[in-house]
């Protein structure tokens, strides 16, 4: 290798180690909305009791109002909104029913301005080795993890995670529809203005 391959960068053996490495692609994580067939879903139901194991001080949310039919409808359309990573993975979950996506949207919405203020909160699961985390915003659980940490450091640092990526989001103005074969097709919702 000459001085001069040194000086000037990579030779026609190939790039140094010591290049720097790309800039990072800027990509998002995105909030979008799950809904629920019926009082009767199976997702429905997995995603109450995994929130009864997260937060079991917190009460049952009511069950708004149900659809009857598979496809979506101006009322009766329910659901919770999720974080989710660029490869789709579920980073957290909001911690409310919301009746419709528009409900759903306005509260991530909030909550994305409002990311500084959320504060972590760590709680032990019902088996050793098993710790969840919860955001916080006055006291009150906004969005919860979607799945069991080894340690209480992990699950903290999982839920700071969470806080920066749903600062950073964007919301999808699409909403997941569950079926009776418990498929999911995404559907494009109308222009919603969330701020006046």
């Amino acid at each position: 290798m000459s001085p001069e391959d040194t000086a000037n960068g990579p030779s026609d053996r190939g790039p140094f180690v010591s290049n720097p490495l790309s800039a990072p692609s800027g990509a998002l994580a995105r909030v979008v909305f799950d809904t629920f067939r019926s009082a009767d879903d199976p997702m429905l139901a997995a995603w109450l009791a995994f929130r009864a194991r997260a937060l079991p001080a917190a009460s049952t949310p009511p069950l708004p109002s149900v659809r009857t039919q598979d496809a979506p409808g101006k009322r009766g359309m329910f659901g919770v909104w999720r974080l989710l990573a660029t490869n789709n993975r579920e980073l957290a979950r909001g911690s409310s029913l919301h009746e419709s996506p528009d409900s759903a949207w306005a509260e991530a919405e909030g909550l994305r301005a409002r990311f500084a203020e959320l504060t972590p909160s760590v709680m032990r699961g019902s088996a050793a080795m098993r710790h969840g985390w919860a955001l916080r915003l006055s006291g009150e659980p906004v969005l919860i993890c979607s799945r069991w940490y080894e340690s209480p450091g992990e699950a903290n640092a999982a839920a700071r995670a969470a806080r920066d990526s749903l600062g950073r989001s964007t919301i999808v103005r699409a909403f997941n529809i569950g079926t009776r074969s418990g498929r999911r097709h995404r559907q494009t919702g109308p222009a919603v203005q969330l701020v006046d």
